[in-house]
């Protein structure tokens, strides 16, 4: 597997990104954890940049309105953890360019999604909280909450908000799945099931182990979706798991601040591709279950990435956060 790197461009602390796709219209957005800019990069146009938001940053996580070019995002996530002021934003697109409304406050909210309903209704909303309040950076003392509640697009508001009866210490991991979503924590990985019929949220525990990130797939292609963790708090250290949470392998503690993490087809079978943000900073594609890597870049320290089809090609977005870099790879199969 080779990886070209066929774009970069500066963004101080890059952080969060986003593949933003409608019809014809096709951008990579990526933004700032620190009070600098988001950018729109039209995948049509050579990249061409449009600033989103100039300034404001403190962006953990984005998410596409499904059918339309636009999408939420959280801010204000600073200074580190210590985020009481974040808040979440509407960006709607002009034709140009973005309009933003503020929907409204979220103290320390670090992973946000919002789900499609079952019956086409509207969406779930679902929102972990780093902690619940905090004296200083360091301060865990007063766990994160699960949020719940129902997001209204035409209203532009998140209605029937409320906290589950569970308080999550340290959630940074959380992964969409088919009907229901993966939360991580010190407690370990959780199954959040939205309601259906009678049944309300559902919370499921899967494993005990502390977790910072997930993602799943077929690494070692017997037909059952493996998981890759950061274990700890950013790690240091990765672990495979088959489809039960039974460890297949788990690393030594090699990967210091692991962060970013994805897994999926490349080709004709299934790859990891992991990041970590000290010491060496590599960006690695995991080749097997264990553990086995190839570098893909080094000292970039990356902090989120994700992979994208266009007219044939596949290609790699990282935010190659430790080298102020956005960074874009062309994936080519051997």
């Amino acid at each position: 597997m080779k990886f070209n790197k066929i774009f970069k461009d500066e963004l101080d602390h890059c952080y969060a990104i986003m593949r933003l796709q409608q019809g014809d219209q096709d951008f990579i957005v990526v933004a700032s954890e620190e009070k600098k800019p988001c950018y729109a990069y039209d995948l049509n146009n050579d990249y061409q940049r449009t600033v989103v938001w100039p300034d404001v940053g403190g962006t953990m996580t984005m998410v596409q309105i499904p059918g339309t070019l636009n999408f939420l995002a959280t801010q204000r996530f600073y200074p580190g953890f210590n985020s009481a002021a974040c808040r979440i934003v509407k960006e709607t697109f002009n034709g140009t360019d973005w309009d933003q409304t503020i929907i409204g406050d979220f103290p320390y909210i670090h992973r946000f999604d919002i789900l499609p309903k079952a019956d086409g209704s509207g969406y779930w909303y679902v929102g972990c909280s780093i902690a619940n309040s905090k004296k200083d950076t360091d301060d865990w003392t007063d766990p994160g909450k699960i949020w719940v509640g129902e997001y209204n697009d035409a209203s532009e508001t998140v209605d029937h908000l409320h906290a589950l009866d569970f308080r999550l210490t340290k959630n940074h991991g959380y992964k969409r799945m088919d009907g229901y979503s993966l939360i991580t924590g010190v407690q370990g990985i959780f199954k959040l099931v939205p309601p259906t019929g009678q049944q309300d949220w559902q919370l499921i525990q899967l494993s005990d182990v502390e977790t910072s990130d997930i993602y799943s797939a077929d690494i070692n292609q017997d037909g059952q979706e493996e998981y890759l963790t950061i274990e700890g708090f950013h790690g240091p250290y990765l672990r495979v798991s088959d489809h039960n949470f039974k460890t297949i392998t788990r690393s030594a503690a090699d990967t210091p601040f692991g962060h970013a993490i994805w897994g999926g087809r490349l080709g004709n079978r299934d790859y990891f591709i992991f990041g970590w943000r000290s010491g060496k900073q590599n960006l690695e594609l995991i080749t097997s279950d264990q553990l086995d890597a190839q570098l893909i870049d080094e000292q970039v320290g990356p902090s989120n990435v994700t992979v994208y089809n266009k007219e044939g090609k596949t290609y790699l977005l990282s935010a190659n956060r430790e080298a102020n870099q956005v960074a874009v790879y062309e994936i080519i199969s051997e």
